[in-house]
């Protein structure tokens, strides 16, 4: 299974987790079979508008299944929804406690937006 977590940097499994979605800088994709990370700058973090959407797109074409963030935004969570991606929350900690937190089944699922937009 692909998942991504929101990362505010590109140091690999030992990067921090983003709390927002569509504004980290990051994502890192993870292969919970193979344990191979692929970091991927999300090139939308800076844009004017749009950042959650543009970034539900470019996770989605990357065959993610899963999404691990602090928020997710209301216009990012319909096209996640909408992408088949499930969304859970964790705040703080590296990516590879995230990793490990999903595969526990220990992080709660986000079943509603909890971030608000940026305008």
């Amino acid at each position: 299974m692909k998942i991504a977590v929101t990362a505010e940097n590109d140091n690999g499994f030992a990067s921090n987790v983003n709390p927002h979605f569509g504004r980290s800088p990051y994502f890192a994709i993870v292969d919970t079979q193979t344990d191979e990370i692929d970091l991927v700058k999300n090139e939308a973090a800076r844009a004017s508008g749009g950042a959650g959407v543009s970034a539900a797109q470019l996770i989605s074409d990357r065959g993610v299944e899963a999404l691990i963030s602090g928020s997710v935004g209301p216009k990012a969570y319909t096209a996640l929804s909408r992408g088949n991606i499930e969304m859970y929350i964790k705040k703080g900690g590296t990516v590879k406690e995230a990793v490990e937190a999903f595969e526990k089944g220990s992080l709660s699922q986000l079943t509603s937006p909890n971030g608000t937009p940026r305008k």
